[in-house]
């Protein structure tokens, strides 16, 4: 999953809890009971015959007063692009306002990139030295923040948003990271939800080889048994996915022998991405050689082995994948 598709996929099941942690007094004029996602809102451009596809498109109404409903509108950027994303800002609230003719908030999302952490942009066109167009939105950095302030104001889904910031000032993260994890794993979100944030955590949260060690250490010990049930099932949860990638592929063969090598394909590579998310989550760094040798392990019985021997490691060597 790319990481632009990972964090809409959040916005979808967390838009209150994301909107209340930056901007509370726009959170707070909104009824979310009413939020309702224009999904993949694709427009074509008349004049190039292009299509255009906006990240997230929510619509929902106010709470009292006017305007009675307006859209908000998410753009999802891997890194700042300076050149690139004010104008399509532009285009898109051009685009969306024309459709629905309703008031926009307009917010870019950068997972990462340098600048102010919260922000206000602009897109500015001018003629013959004078300025004829000035659109203004807001951004937000995640990159840019500090993990110490927003881990403890939005709850779990603020504890998996902390994950993408800034942590230089934390002088133990592997004890920041098991943080996290428990407040996810503590949470009365459904299992569903939780995975969600536990899969930025797992993905955002990078530790060096002395520091895996030290979480490894800690996190084995009795009381964060939490933390250990939620990453496994974060774990079994990307090889049922698999699974279910193999059975759709066989179907799409349209012929019994297609259907199962499909389901027999995806089984195999479920395992093998579950063995490489877990050493992941455990090791950090997996070196190239080792991916590579859990990629050539066709069967299912090796790779459950693998997986078995990885739970108990203490070291890649340990595995029987670094010899």
């Amino acid at each position: 999953m790319g990481h632009d598709q990972r964090f809409k996929d959040f916005l979808y099941s967390f838009l209150q809890e994301f909107l209340e942690l930056f901007f509370p007094e726009v959170a707070k004029r909104l009824d979310f009971r009413t939020v309702e996602f224009l999904d993949k809102e694709v427009f074509t451009e008349a004049a190039e015959g292009s299509r255009r596809e906006a990240d997230v498109v929510a619509k929902l109404r106010a709470k009292r007063g006017r305007p009675e409903i307006l859209l908000i509108h998410i753009e999802v950027q891997s890194r700042w692009r300076k050149r690139d994303v004010p104008a399509r800002m532009y285009q898109y609230h051009c685009l969306l306002s024309s459709r629905y003719r309703l008031p926009i908030f307009p917010i870019a999302v950068y997972l990462r990139g340098g600048g102010a952490g919260i922000a206000t942009e602009e897109y500015r066109v001018e003629l013959y030295g004078r300025e004829v167009l000035r659109f203004r939105y807001d951004s937000i950095r995640l990159a840019r923040l500090s993990m110490e302030e927003y881990r403890e104001k939005g709850g779990p889904a603020g504890a998996a948003l902390a994950a993408l910031m800034d942590r230089a000032s934390s002088s133990a993260p592997e004890a920041l990271r098991a943080s996290l994890l428990r407040r996810i794993a503590r949470s009365r979100l459904d299992e569903a939800r939780q995975l969600l944030l536990v899969d930025l955590v797992e993905t955002y949260f990078q530790l060096t080889a002395e520091q895996k060690e030290r979480y490894r250490r800690l996190v084995s010990r009795k009381e964060y048994r939490d933390v250990q049930d939620v990453e496994m099932t974060w774990a079994e949860r990307l090889e049922e996915k698999g699974r279910k990638k193999g059975r759709e592929e066989g179907r799409d063969e349209g012929r019994d022998e297609g259907r199962q090598e499909g389901i027999a394909a995806g089984r195999i590579q479920g395992k093998r991405e579950a063995v490489l998310r877990v050493l992941s989550a455990k090791f950090r760094r997996v070196p190239k050689h080792v991916v590579a040798r859990v990629e050539a392990m066709d069967s299912a019985e090796e790779l459950d082995a693998c997986l078995e021997r990885i739970s108990t490691a203490q070291s890649l060597k340990e595995s029987g994948l670094d010899s």
